[in-house]
């Protein structure tokens, strides 16, 4: 169960005054830290904002947004989220699919305020993350 997100650095830049065509998101899992049944997982999110067409994409400005969240979780969680980290750098698929969903709506909300401050439209993903292992058919 998610039990607190912090937000320790914003950046917004607007590096052009093209028209935005496109926004594409980013969401990395920096460091996992496991402490009896707390897990602590930081993140980076990041919105690109681009212009230029089609063919010739430009990089018109990003929205960066670094944190943690937490999470208490009971024994057998813990076990599969140390052991995925550890293993794989990488976090089992509905633990992760939580914590993205999250971001989504966390950082898309505070990050509308940043986005609104430079000119650019709230970083909205519009979706609910669904994962699935790879190969694997819906």
């Amino acid at each position: 169960m998610i039990t607190g997100i912090d937000i320790s650095k914003v950046e917004a830049s607007r590096l052009a005054k093209d028209m935005i065509t496109n926004m594409k998101f980013n969401i990395n899992f920096d460091n996992v830290t496991v402490n009896q049944d707390n897990v602590q997982v930081d993140f980076t999110f990041v919105t690109t904002y681009e212009g230029g067409s089609e063919g010739n994409p430009k990089n018109v400005g990003e929205i960066k947004i670094k944190g943690s969240i937490t999470s208490k979780e009971d024994k057998k969680s813990i076990e599969e989220i140390n052991d995925a980290w550890k293993n794989k750098k990488t976090l089992p698929l509905q633990f992760a699919e939580n914590i993205i969903n999250l971001l989504n709506f966390e950082c898309g909300a505070r990050g509308t305020l940043l986005a609104y401050s430079i000119g650019f439209v709230a970083p909205l993903p519009l979706t609910r993350a669904k994962l699935q292992e790879s190969g694997e058919k819906k």
